[in-house]
């Protein structure tokens, strides 16, 4: 049998929240619990990795007893390092923000299909603002919406093409996520179509947000 792995990162410290954003309640579940749910609705993923601090991991895994952990790291590449330590081998890793709880298993299975048929896919939805790129507090240019769209995640990779690509250029702890890293290795990434439902909590405005849609899903 295949080992399709989730790593599901959840090591911020949530400094604009005041507390861990993964650990804020919407619908009465902590937004990490929501996430790792989502991985245990999949069809696919058979193994799921938290990485996470030690206090967190004790909590979410108290409700899950098939789940392992790894250390989170100072970035989120370092975070992501850690967590592929701890995993070993996979044919096919899913990379999660353990702070998008409303992820729906569909998409999951749909992106790790695109990934094992292309190498590397990422969710993503296109934008509905218009974009500006600004110097020093001047617009100076608008860019074509028609062709830019919006990373989320899972983003997902056969596992022997993101170790390749973490051990060239892992190094680059800037990097905001790690299909950078893959386009990196001359390897084109497809593009799966997502939904908005599936947004990061990063502000309270996100948390209320998410409780709307929740609300709306039932």
């Amino acid at each position: 049998m295949k080992t399709i792995a989730a790593l599901i990162l959840a090591g911020g410290q949530g400094s604009r929240m005041g507390r861990p954003k993964q650990m804020l309640k919407i619908g009465g579940k902590a937004v990490l619990v929501r996430s790792i749910e989502a991985f245990k609705a999949s069809k696919l993923v058979n193994k799921i990795v938290v990485v996470t601090t030690p206090e967190n991991f004790k909590e979410v895994s108290a409700l899950f007893s098939d789940i392992s952990y790894a250390p989170a790291g100072a970035s989120r590449i370092e975070s992501l390092q850690n967590g592929l330590t701890a995993l070993g081998a996979a044919d096919l890793i899913a990379v999660h923000d353990g702070a998008r709880p409303l992820v729906k298993a569909e998409y999951i299975d749909k992106c790790l299909a695109e990934a094992e048929k292309y190498g590397a896919a990422v969710l993503c939805v296109p934008v509905k603002d218009t974009i500006k790129q600004v110097k020093d507090g001047f617009i100076e240019h608008t860019l074509d919406r028609n062709v830019l769209w919006a990373a989320q995640t899972p983003q997902c990779y056969k596992g022997a093409l993101l170790k390749e690509a973490m051990e060239k250029y892992g190094s680059l702890k800037d990097a905001t996520d790690e299909s950078q890293l893959v386009e990196k290795l001359g390897v084109k990434v497809r593009a799966v179509k997502s939904g908005y439902e599936n947004l990061k909590i990063t502000t309270p405005e996100d948390l209320t947000m998410a409780e709307a849609l929740l609300c709306k899903q039932k």
